[in-house]
């Protein structure tokens, strides 16, 4: 047995690693095919969704209003990460500080939230209850759906 033991563990090794590949490339390449970046959201989701035109059009004007509060929001677009580094550069870890800061920030975020849902409810009570159970059945089920769908992506910098 101690002969084979090193033909062993190299097979296992191997096999380990088969797997851990599989395991990274597979949602990217062969998963399903809902799960990747779509190009365009809007296609998709007046195909997925059977939207009507005027339904279509009022998701349109929802991600629009999401993507002008954005805007309006420019500055705070890398905040979280500002003040993380900017405590991070402090001589001294001030964490009654940091926290009133983070807790500012998660306040005004809220807002923006509230906002969104309730606009995005608004669209939803405009689908029938098939779209509808579809479209919250595809939220909860898919990660990063809403975003992809609701935030158009940003202009680059």
């Amino acid at each position: 047995m101690r002969r084979n033991l090193p033909w062993f563990l190299l097979a296992v090794s191997v096999a380990l690693n088969v797997f851990f590949l599989a395991g990274v490339f597979y949602p990217h390449y062969g998963g399903q095919g809902d799960d990747r970046p779509r190009p365009d959201m809007m296609a998709w989701a007046t195909e997925t969704f059977r939207l009507d035109a005027q339904q279509a059009r009022a998701l349109e004007v929802l991600r629009e209003r999401i993507a002008e509060r954005r805007r309006e929001r420019g500055g705070e677009r890398g905040a979280f990460r500002a003040i993380i580094i900017e405590a991070l550069r402090a001589p001294d870890f001030d964490r009654t500080a940091l926290a009133e800061t983070l807790e500012a920030r998660r306040g005004s975020m809220g807002g923006m939230i509230l906002d969104m849902t309730e606009d995005l409810h608004g669209f939803l009570a405009g689908l029938s209850p098939e779209q509808k159970t579809a479209f919250l059945d595809r939220a909860e089920a898919e990660r990063d759906f809403l975003r992809q769908l609701l935030f158009p992506p940003r202009e680059r910098d």
